[in-house]
């Protein structure tokens, strides 16, 4: 799955990384084969590049940090709700493919873009 390059290379390899588990969660959801175990890998690998995300704009002081992450946690708390419907493979593909994926390419586009510029800006190094 390609995603929208930023002007900071260890978010693109963040990127790359979640779209790649993104489209294998795609495919179990679609195959209705091994969900739960892609489901949790996929929520893993959200959690820790969004970590990733929120440690730089803490260490860096990025000016919008508060809105950005306050963006992860609706995300996340979205995902964790999801757990709890494994079951419904049409709301869950409806989820992603309607919502997630739309969601993830504006947030690439946007506040990932001007962070990424900032980071890029300062020198900022993971």
């Amino acid at each position: 799955m390609e995603l929208k390059r930023v002007a900071f290379e260890p978010m693109n390899e963040i990127h790359d990384k979640e779209g790649e588990i993104l489209q294998k969660l795609l495919n179990a959801i679609k195959n209705r084969e091994n969900l739960e175990e892609i489901f949790d890998e996929f929520v893993k690998d959200v959690e820790n590049h969004f970590e990733f995300e929120q440690n730089l704009m803490e260490k860096y002081d990025f000016f919008a940090k508060i809105p950005h992450k306050m963006e992860h946690d609706r995300i996340l708390n979205e995902l964790y709700q999801l757990k709890n419907h494994l079951d419904n493979y049409e709301m869950l593909e409806r989820y992603f493919n309607d919502h997630f994926l739309p969601w993830l390419e504006n947030h690439i586009a946007t506040m990932d873009t001007v962070t990424a510029g900032f980071f890029n800006m300062v020198g900022a190094k993971p």
